[in-house]
C-alpha cells in the first residue's frame, strides 16, 4: 500500500489496516498524550491517543527518517547487540 492510499481511507479502515499488517516500532508520553508508532510497507504511521489507546486525537503519516528521533530514547541497543 502506498501512503497517499492509506491517507483515503476512513478513520476505522485505516486502523483496520495498521492493527493487522503494521509494525509496532514503539511509544512515548509527552504533555498528557500517548504516540504510538507503527510501520506499514515503506511509510510510518504515529496514532496519537489522549488516552492510552482510547480516544484517538489524530493519526500522522510520514516517510522521514528523521521524525524517528523520540523512539530512539527507548530502544535499549544493548538488549539488541548482545
Amino acid at each position: 500500500m502506498m501512503l497517499f492510499e492509506f491517507q483515503l481511507l476512513s478513520l476505522d479502515e485505516k486502523l483496520d489496516i495498521l492493527y493487522r499488517e503494521g509494525v509496532y516500532v514503539g511509544k512515548y508520553k509527552e504533555e498528557g498524550l500517548w504516540t504510538i508508532l507503527y510501520q506499514l510497507d515503506y511509510f510510518y504511521i504515529e496514532v496519537i491517543y489522549r488516552q492510552y489507546r482510547r480516544y484517538i486525537k489524530r493519526i500522522y503519516c510520514f516517510t522521514s527518517t528523521s521524525l524517528l528521533d523520540p523512539y530512539l530514547e527507548g530502544i535499549q541497543i544493548e538488549l539488541l547487540v548482545s
